[in-house]
């Protein structure tokens, strides 16, 4: 891996010369879509390689010239296997390149803040290639930055078409999105980054039915998840859920899944793993999502909201909640004297320990009840 780096690191110097002549991503922002690409030479059927070329002549970027440097010259330990060449270091920031032609793919990846690359191609029925480039650039204002042509073979020129991503529509403004372009198949998949634990994050897959791309279905990762954290812990996947919503949760986003019952769970993070924050079910139903009234010297706030869930055995269930995520748990359980007539109810706390959570907050004055209405879609869970 030292000699992959300092091959890296020479390199760099060698191109510090050459510098302005590279694009940012801002720049190739600025100009992909206007640039139509001579692909000289490209014919009917041009290699990924070639059509990369063109482009990198194009609008030249540092990580496309370091695969194409790679392709003409294999580095040392570059392995090969059929046409396709991949060199791998064995380092922690797993520097990948891939060149694979018979499948119409190439990378540069690493977990460094490295920039980074993928592309590949689909082939039309009407005899042109989609051409895709998805350029990496953390330090950059347009950091994701995806590039999206149509190849004619006619005229051996690439021009801009919009790609999934472009017709895609953000549930929330501020939603981080990412892409995947395929290696093996033709599934193009857009994937939605919220404030969820990992495993639980959406995956919107675009199948390819020859000329275009079109939506097929919504993935979710499988997670476990307590109800108001005093009891076992269950499988999303062991549930019986069919439909699935994000849902507006005063600006934050929430996860929402629902049976063929209509029985449904509202999720929220809480210590890095899923737990409920409300439930209507044949044992629970939710009251509510309240926003509470401040207080003098009381320490909630008009950014805090409570949703309340009663099950059968009378039990109330408070959920804190604050920008989407769980700040603490109250249940209120109520006490039974001799004749099993309720006397009284006792309410716990599990949380954080922070200063500001409070069991009284169950009996704050409140500021207005938010309306949830679940736009359900079908999904599957990844496997």
């Amino acid at each position: 891996m030292k000699q992959i780096l300092l091959c890296a690191v020479s390199l760099l110097v060698s191109l510090t010369a050459n510098a302005t002549d590279m694009l940012s991503n801002s720049d190739v922002n600025a100009r992909w879509r206007t640039t139509a690409i001579s692909v000289k030479g490209g014919g009917q059927s041009p290699s990924v390689v070639t059509l990369l070329k063109a482009f990198h002549q194009a609008l030249p970027t540092w990580v496309v010239g370091e695969v194409l440097s790679q392709n003409d010259l294999p580095a040392k330990g570059t392995k090969r296997s059929g046409s396709a060449l991949t060199l791998k270091s064995d380092e922690e920031d797993e520097l990948t390149i891939i060149i694979d032609p018979a499948n119409g793919y190439a990378e540069y990846t690493a977990l460094t803040d490295v920039d980074q690359m993928t592309c590949c191609m689909w082939r039309r029925t009407n005899g042109h290639r989609i051409f895709a480039v998805s350029l990496y650039e953390q330090h950059d204002p347009v950091q994701h930055l995806l590039c999206w042509y149509d190849y004619d073979p006619q005229t051996e020129t690439m021009k801009a078409e919009l790609s999934p991503v472009d017709q895609y529509k953000k549930p929330f403004s501020d939603l981080e999105i990412g892409w995947t372009l395929p290696r093996r198949g033709t599934d193009f998949v857009i994937h939605e980054y919220y404030s969820f634990p990992d495993e639980a994050n959406v995956d919107l897959v675009y199948s390819w039915d020859g000329m275009e791309h079109h939506f097929a279905k919504t993935l979710i990762g499988d997670f476990e998840y307590q109800y108001f954290v005093d009891s076992d812990w269950q499988r999303a996947s062991e549930q019986d859920f069919t439909e699935m919503a994000i849902v507006d949760l005063d600006g934050s986003p929430v996860l929402c899944m629902k049976d063929a019952d209509d029985n449904w769970l509202m999720f929220g993070e809480f210590k890095g793993r899923m737990q409920t924050i409300g439930v209507t079910d044949e044992m629970h139903r939710l009251q509510g999502i309240f926003h509470v009234q401040p207080e003098a010297d009381a320490p909630w706030t008009a950014k805090d909201l409570v949703a309340l869930t009663r099950d059968m055995m009378h039990i109330c269930y408070y959920v804190v909640c604050r920008d989407g995520r769980i700040s603490y748990f109250v249940t209120d359980e109520p006490q039974t004297d001799d004749e099993d007539v309720i006397s009284g109810y006792t309410p716990t706390i599990t949380g954080y320990g922070a200063k500001d959570e409070s069991i009284h907050i169950i009996h704050a004055s409140k500021a207005g009840k938010l309306k949830i209405e679940p736009q359900w879609r079908k999904f599957e869970f990844r496997k």
